[in-house]
């Protein structure tokens, strides 16, 4: 699947105007009004749109910052209002990181990476005897095809689901929101026979590596006990050239590459719910300019 360079570097463009489009501007007293329809208690004086914005903003400002930029942009008349950092934060520690699905059947590849919970040196560990510390583990799912999130999930390293529970129910989530789901790309960590029975019960192909010392038993999987012998006779070469393996890649690491150049590795909260929490925001933010550039190209 090649690349159209003119495309491509049109949408990076088109994902920094992201960050300053003010279009929505208009229409803030008519979401105002949808949002607090019914709502009891103190009615919501900003946007969702404002917040959702000011969450992508936030991966590269600190919330006092960009209570300055909302007054600065109040005082020129492009924001009605301005919030405060206070309420900046509460709201945007609010934002759910949920992506919007595509059109038709997906594809979905899953897998992990880390993002580092300061700024700290791995030198200084290693040279000093540090305590070293541990990493945020941000797992996704997405489309390999289209490049595009479908989900995310963060908990503290040697905490939480392992990546194949994850996956599971990433795609269950995905399966409720009515969408079918055609083929599953996963590294050797997700070799599990849990996933394994789930993939063959909704029907969903699965593309994964298996491990080098697997059995050709089925002990109690029959599913996976299928694709281990199909895999151990083709081997890893045959077995990856007909899976289209290579797939898994784009839906990944080419993700994973794009956040940490865009936003860095280093979180800046520092309790551990609020880090989970902006490392899943973190894919988001990616995933809105995303969408904003390739809603431009079209």
């Amino acid at each position: 699947m090649g690349r159209e360079w003119p495309s491509y570097t049109e949408g990076l463009v088109f994902r920094g105007e992201f960050l300053l489009d003010f279009g929505w501007v208009s229409s803030w007293d008519g979401e105002l009004a949808e949002m607090n329809r019914g709502k009891a208690g103190a009615p919501y004086r900003f946007p969702s749109t404002l917040i959702e914005l000011q969450a992508v903003w936030a991966q590269l400002l600190d919330y006092r910052s960009l209570e300055g930029l909302a007054r600065r942009l109040a005082g020129m008349g492009i924001l009605p209002e301005f919030n405060d950092f206070t309420t900046i934060w509460r709201r945007v520690r609010g934002v759910p990181a949920r992506f919007g699905l595509p059109k038709g059947p997906v594809e979905v590849s899953s897998d992990g990476t880390g993002l580092k919970m300061s700024c700290r040196g791995e030198y200084r560990c290693t040279r000093y005897g540090s305590v070293k510390k541990k990493f945020i583990k941000v797992v996704i799912t997405a489309d390999p095809r289209r490049r595009k999130l479908l989900a995310v999930s963060a908990a503290v390293e040697g905490e939480g689901e392992s990546e194949a529970e994850v996956a599971q129910r990433h795609m269950s989530g995905i399966i409720r929101r009515g969408k079918r789901i055609s083929k599953c790309y996963g590294d050797g960590a997700y070799d599990s026979k849990p996933l394994f029975r789930f993939l063959r019960r909704e029907g969903i192909e699965p593309a994964i590596k298996i491990r080098s010392n697997a059995s050709i038993k089925s002990r109690g999987c029959l599913a996976r006990g299928i694709e281990v012998r199909a895999y151990l006779e083709k081997g890893y070469r045959q077995w990856a050239e007909e899976k289209d393996y290579g797939m898994r890649w784009p839906g990944t690491e080419g993700i994973f590459s794009a956040v940490k150049r865009k936003f860095g590795e280093s979180i800046r909260a520092r309790k551990r719910e609020n880090m989970c929490l902006e490392a899943e925001r973190r894919f988001l933010a990616y995933d809105l300019m995303m969408q904003y550039a390739k809603r431009r190209l079209n």
